[in-house]
Formats: C-alpha cells, structure tokens, sequence
C-alpha cells in the first residue's frame, strides 16, 4: 500500500514590521520648503523658508518654527518639510510630535505625492490624506481624505464635523498621530503603537474604499481604489492663518508670535504574511 502525503498549506497572518523609522539626528530624509502662503491654495499667512531658524534637527527631533517677522512681503514665516522618497501603498504610517496651538496656528501631519501630482493628475485627482490637522487654540484635531477630480472637482470625505476627533487632546503632550492605510480601508490612530506586529492604541475613525475615487478632467473614473493605491510622501508644516482658521470667529485675532511644532519620531511600518507549509 502506497501512501500519499498532501502538504497543507497554512497561512498564518504575519503582522506589521517597520521600514522607515526616523528620530532626527539630521534631515537627511527631508526636503525643507520655500513657499509664500499665497501659493498654498489656502491663502495662508506665512512664507515658508529653508532657513534654519525656521526648519532644524536638534539632534533628536525636528523643529517647525513659525513667527512673526517681515520677510518677502509676508508678516510671518514658517517651516514646511517633505520627505525625500515616497512610501506605500499600505502600511501603518506613525508620527510622534508635539503640536502647537494658539491664534491663527495651523499645524499639520499629512500625506501628498511629490507636487500635489501623480499618474492620477492634480490636486485632488492625486489623492491627499490629512493624518491630523488642528487649528486655533481649540482641543479638536482632525482626519480628512480629500480626492476626486482636478480641482475644482475636488471632494473631501469625512464631510463637515464628522472627520473630528470624538475626545479632546491634551496639547501640552506629544502624542502618535497614526494611520492604518490598507487597500479597502483607511483608520486614523492616536497614541497607537505597534506590538508584536499588530496596531495598538484608540482608534479616531475608519474609512472603507467605497466611499473614494479618482476622476480625470473630463470625469471618467479611474479603476479599483485609486488614488490611494500608489505611493506617496509625507508633509509636515505649520501655517499661520488661512481660509479654515480664519473662518473660526477670533481665530485670527491676536495671532502668536511665535511657535514650534517639534516632530519626534516618523515610523513607516507594512504589513508581512508568512505562509509555513
């Protein structure tokens, strides 16, 4: 009698590992920007320079220093990085900082491809994640995906309030701001780590793949999930007034002279599967 043995395949779910795990000694992973604030899109009041009182590494975090001073035309400047690579699609994107408020102060922690531009087209064809944006000296932080068509055919989702955080944080803290981006979903994070491959922390909202697209000019949708299926970077940056402060009664009133927000730590983290036969 002959014996056959069939192998069995088991797939066994890996977890998370990290890839990119940045803590500042130097700026090597990051491309300071000059830009007036009227080249935002948001009618911001800063000009973003290189300059090293307003974009530096102390040796173990980097410092986005906005204040008050006449340069340019402009009654402020600010700090603006973006990475030098791009990363994804998918994985768990992690960033440890801690975050000014006050009048007119808009800082945030989000994700574009290298000239708000890919194979999709233009903003917002291209696709943005905003992983936290907060302004005004309010304790609400904010998750927004933004996509579409070029703009002005753009559409945000969350829509209006509804992309808040359900608590209020407290700013004096660095805290993770975190992003779990998967083919058929996106969940944003706060204070989550990573243990033993798998996301730990308080979940902020999760958005599924339907609720998505990409559109070129002429409105014809692009196939599958895009535009969140290719790779993009990351931008880090404090802005001083604008549209969205700005429309907050008193916002942009008494505006500080001077603030920093000091990023600590930026993790990219993707996830792996093992197969044992």
């Amino acid at each position: 009698m002959i014996l056959s043995f069939l192998p069995i395949l088991t797939l066994v779910s890996g977890g998370y590992v990290i890839v990119f795990n940045d803590t500042f000694t130097n700026l090597n992973n990051w491309i300071a920007v000059t830009e007036p604030g009227k080249n935002t899109g948001n009618n911001e009041w800063e000009y973003y320079t290189t300059r090293s009182v307003n974009v530096y590494s102390t040796g173990h975090s980097l410092v986005l220093h906005a204040q008050k001073e006449s340069y340019q035309g402009y009654s402020y400047t600010s700090g603006k990085v973006i990475s030098a690579k791009e990363y994804g699609p998918y994985g768990f994107f992690n960033v440890l900082a801690q975050v000014p408020k006050g009048n007119g102060l808009w800082p945030a922690i989000w994700l574009l491809p290298p000239g708000a531009k890919n194979i999709y087209g233009t903003w917002a064809a291209c696709g943005e994640i905003d992983i936290m944006e907060t302004i005004c000296t309010g304790n609400s932080a904010y998750s927004t995906l933004h996509f579409g068509g070029p703009y002005p055919a753009n559409v945000q989702y969350p829509t209006g309030g509804n992309n808040r955080y359900p608590f209020s944080i407290d700013w004096t803290k660095p805290h993770y701001f975190g992003l779990q981006w998967q083919p058929t979903f996106m969940t944003f994070w706060f204070d989550a780590q990573v243990v033993n491959g798998q996301i730990q922390g308080t979940q902020i909202l999760t958005v599924t793949s339907d609720h998505w697209y990409s559109q070129n000019s002429s409105g014809q949708r692009y196939p599958g999930n895009a535009p969140f299926n290719v790779p993009t970077g990351f931008v880090l940056n404090v802005a001083v007034g604008g549209n969205w402060p700005c429309s907050v009664s008193g916002c942009c009133e008494n505006v500080s002279t001077s603030a920093s927000m000091e990023v600590f730590n930026v993790q990219v983290w993707e996830l792996t599967q093992s197969e044992d036969q």
